[in-house]
């Protein structure tokens, strides 16, 4: 027998599932926790789920969902999924994919067969900016800048002072795919291929 009402009762075992709107995020040095408005609930907070190191945090109150996983009314026991406006989401082109900014659709680094695309001209790389574009205007914060082959400038050459002589750039290697594990195949474990259903009717 339970004195809970249906409504907070049923809450609590649809599927696992929650449907809420942004409240506040907060870092407390422990990760990311999220405050979340109701949806003819109580307001409650949980633990952010960081899925593969991308995340985001909003405005106060902003007007997007957030979906708690649950496996039951402890809040201890649910995890948030974080989920950007409906309005604000990137059309990404079939066979492209990417990461978006939260609120802006056309500031993406949008990604397809031709080339990975920074969509807007202002970016920096490095804790100090060494290399950042801001508009039409780059900047190399670095002590040295090699260049592993011709340099062409278009119009004007400003400096104050020049000195002959050459010097190679180190070696690079590039990050790559682990390598294919097929051990488990070869002995006959569950990583074999599937069988694929086909149904004619």
């Amino acid at each position: 027998m339970s004195f809970t009402r249906f409504r907070e009762r049923s809450r609590d075992v649809q599927d696992g599932v929650e449907r809420h709107v942004w409240g506040e995020q907060k870092y407390n040095g422990k990760g990311s926790h999220i405050k979340v408005r109701g949806t003819d609930t109580e307001d409650q907070e949980a633990a952010v789920l960081n899925i593969a190191g991308v995340s985001f945090n909003l405005p106060k109150n902003t007007n997007t969902e957030v979906f708690l996983l649950a496996s039951s009314s402890d809040t201890n026991l649910k995890v948030a999924v974080l989920t950007i406006p409906r309005d604000k989401q990137r059309r990404w082109k079939e066979g492209d994919g990417g990461v978006q900014h939260p609120t802006d659709p056309e500031f993406a680094l949008d990604f397809s067969d031709k080339l990975a695309h920074l969509t807007k001209n202002k970016f920096a790389v490095g804790e100090k900016g060494e290399f950042e574009i801001k508009g039409g205007e780059g900047y190399f914060r670095v002590s040295k800048l090699i260049v592993d082959g011709e340099l062409i400038v278009n119009k004007r050459i400003k400096t104050p002072e020049v000195v002959q002589g050459s010097e190679k750039p180190p070696g690079f290697e590039g990050n790559k795919q682990a390598e294919i594990n097929d051990k488990d195949d070869q002995q006959g474990g569950g990583g074999g291929a599937s069988a694929q259903l086909v149904m004619d009717f």
